[in-house]
């Protein structure tokens, strides 16, 4: 849980409110550090404080809180139980990031109901007052759901369609099932694939699987390629796969340092099958006398290989009722978002209160129970956070957005503590501050992973 938004919004957005408080120094008694939250913007800053200043400066951090601001919003949250977590949910304009809306009609949907359409009073875009992830969307989010929850089961599209058909007398076609399929796995695996993995085990369960592909290189046994899956015996987290066309040390290998590389950890033992790829490859990634190598044969010794067995039995299942796989890069494709419903979204009946592997390892997403939509409003969430938190300073500069870049430019002279107060919020938002060589200058943030350097050259 963040407690960097705890601000009263009760009045409204661009109320002046400020907290402020006064914690002690653990490491140097007495000395009293000034920990205060800009006026109406969520951004803290700690007085006199080293490490404060070095997570300023630095960009590698994404948390630029010491332990002071950590105190003072702890004391604040718990003063008072009905205190806001989260900003509001405001109207921002994709175009100019003005708040102020007025209404503009109504949009229609298939089933027949209604949102209601805004239009930016500064520079008339209009938008729909709906989910987001869904505002272009003609269908509900509920029918979309529905489809990719049946999809995400391998149930077919025309499957999907008929019973869409059948349940809610709707009239929508497998290629519009196909086209909800493909953009919203994206979404969801944009959502995860930037978080940390949750808190796993010492114990990894490898193995290797035979998948079906239709159109790859034939093979000595026909078209086919092998899955390479290590899974968490604690939590049953996939913590990493690789699809190979042989069976062998250098694969192996791929295996482990992907996995060593997403989980940051070393395991204690490592339980694989007789393969004599493992044994090369484990020496060769986590260093000798390191890892606990425990070869097992399944069916002799007791399936103490299980875990990962059981999650190759349901990734077979589910191939079978698709007939093999398309060709090698919708293969990954497929195994890809397996993994994140696997991992994000499908309750696991081993683990307790049915929970999902990444809530068994405690994710500190709260997904709730229709996982599904909150992965895809997570995805689509606008990163405008900035904007809200300028609140009446949003007034003084002018927000620029372009098609590979945010830029804010200030209009004129600014008193030079609300300059200072801008500079705090824009600085913790990741921007950049661009010089042209004269007295002007301007923010900038850029929406790729792109260096200051390269667009400017």
């Amino acid at each position: 849980m963040t407690f960097q938004r705890t601000i009263d919004y009760q009045t409204s957005l661009d109320s002046i409110y400020q907290n402020v408080q006064y914690i002690e120094s653990k490491s140097r008694p007495g000395v009293i550090h000034e920990v205060k939250s800009l006026m109406n913007s969520g951004v803290w800053t700690c007085s006199d404080c080293p490490k404060f200043d070095k997570l300023l400066t630095n960009p590698d951090v994404d948390d630029k809180r010491c332990q002071h601001i950590k105190e003072a919003q702890k004391q604040i949250y718990f003063k008072s139980e009905s205190s806001s977590l989260e900003l509001p949910d405001l109207k921002i304009c994709d175009v100019c990031f003005s708040t102020e809306f007025k209404k503009s009609g109504f949009r229609k949907l298939v089933d027949g109901s209604k949102r209601r359409r805004h239009a930016c009073k500064k520079c008339g875009h209009r938008r729909s007052s709906f989910e987001n992830g869904f505002r272009k969307m003609k269908n509900t989010p509920q029918n979309i759901i529905e489809a990719l929850s049946l999809t995400l089961k391998a149930v077919s599209y025309r499957d999907v369609a008929a019973h869409l058909s059948t349940t809610k007398n709707l009239r929508i076609t497998h290629t519009s099932i196909r086209n909800w399929d493909t953009s919203y796995k994206d979404l969801i695996s944009n959502a995860v694939k930037d978080l940390l993995p949750p808190k796993l085990g010492k114990v990894w369960s490898v193995d290797e699987t035979m998948i079906r592909i239709k159109n790859t290189k034939i093979m000595k046994k026909g078209f086919y390629s092998w899955l390479w899956m290590i899974v968490d015996v604690k939590t049953r987290y996939i913590i990493a796969t690789v699809i190979s066309k042989r069976r062998d040390i250098s694969n192996a290998m791929k295996l482990f340092a992907k996995a060593k590389k997403i989980s940051g950890i070393t395991p204690h033992y490592i339980i694989t099958d007789c393969l004599s790829a493992y044994k090369k490859a484990i020496i060769r990634v986590f260093g000798l006398e390191k890892v606990a190598h425990i070869q097992t044969k399944s069916i002799a010794k007791g399936f103490q290989n299980r875990c990962v067995e059981r999650v190759n039995n349901e990734f077979k299942d589910i191939t079978k009722r698709k007939r093999g796989l398309g060709n090698d890069n919708s293969a990954q494709a497929f195994v890809d978002s397996y993994v994140d419903y696997h991992n994000w979204i499908r309750p696991h009946t081993g683990l307790p209160n049915n929970q999902t592997p990444a809530e068994n390892g405690g994710s500190p997403l709260n997904l709730g129970n229709n996982k599904i939509k909150s992965l895809i409003e997570k995805a689509s969430e606008p990163e405008y956070n900035f904007a809200i938190q300028l609140g009446k300073r949003r007034d003084l500069v002018n927000i620029k957005n372009e098609g590979d870049c945010h830029r804010v430019i200030p209009k004129g002279w600014i008193d030079k503590k609300v300059w200072r107060e801008i500079n705090d919020i824009l600085r913790l938002n990741k921007f950049s501050w661009l010089n042209d060589g004269k007295e002007n200058g301007c923010w900038i943030r850029l929406k790729k992973q792109t260096s200051l350097m390269e667009f400017c050259n």
